[in-house]
């Protein structure tokens, strides 16, 4: 029983280390991002250095491998808890967060990182902000990024708590914080297509 739950606490920390590495990387990204407030020769300019840098395919390597683990690991510990709980796990699922509301939220961050990791793959970097900016004037790119944020915003808060217990940092649950830090990424990406509204008005 106890070798059991110690594996349990050991996947459930690791599965936090690799939430925390992508947690960092939105905050590197951002950074990266926002550049495009500084026009297009310091934006164009920072993409085409970091992506001809070792550094790119080595970040690459570490957030797909990092995002494997996430999503294995934690579709791999349901069905287990589900089988070993049998008639027991039918017990209901925290009323703040319904469990279909839950996995479709993880279901939809997946598919927004993969549509954007090929879309970002597939434009000229040496003309990314105009293509940043085409991208924004299409409504359904409005639809399909706000719902990704929306559901990122969402796992990321709910992630940031979770974390804080897992390696014992607080057990008070510092809800205000989490949405603080939440909503200043959020509002950071946003930015980036309500400035390209803003110009065209």
């Amino acid at each position: 029983m106890n070798s059991t739950k110690n594996n349990t606490v050991r996947q459930k920390k690791l599965m936090a280390l690799a939430g925390l590495f992508w947690f960092f990387f939105l905050i590197f990204y951002l950074l990266g991002a926002l550049t495009f407030h500084a026009g297009e020769q310091a934006f164009t300019a920072l993409y085409v250095w970091f992506n001809s840098s070792i550094f790119s395919p080595i970040l690459i390597t570490l957030l797909s491998i990092t995002i494997v683990f996430h999503v294995v690991t934690a579709v791999t510990r349901q069905l287990s808890n589900n089988v070993s709980y049998g008639d027991r796990y039918k017990k209901p699922y925290p009323k703040a967060i319904p469990r279909l509301v839950a996995w479709s939220g993880a279901s939809i961050i997946l598919i927004f990182i993969v549509t954007h990791s090929v879309q970002m793959f597939s434009i000229d970097s040496t003309d990314l902000y105009s293509e940043i900016q085409l991208i924004f004037q299409r409504p359904m790119m409005w639809a399909i990024y706000g719902l990704g944020m929306i559901a990122i915003s969402t796992h990321l808060y709910h992630g940031l708590i979770n974390v804080l217990q897992t390696f014992g940092i607080s057990s008070k649950q510092p809800k205000g914080l989490a949405f603080g830090i939440v909503f200043v990424i959020m509002a950071g990406y946003a930015s980036i297509p309500l400035g390209i509204l803003y110009a065209k008005i």
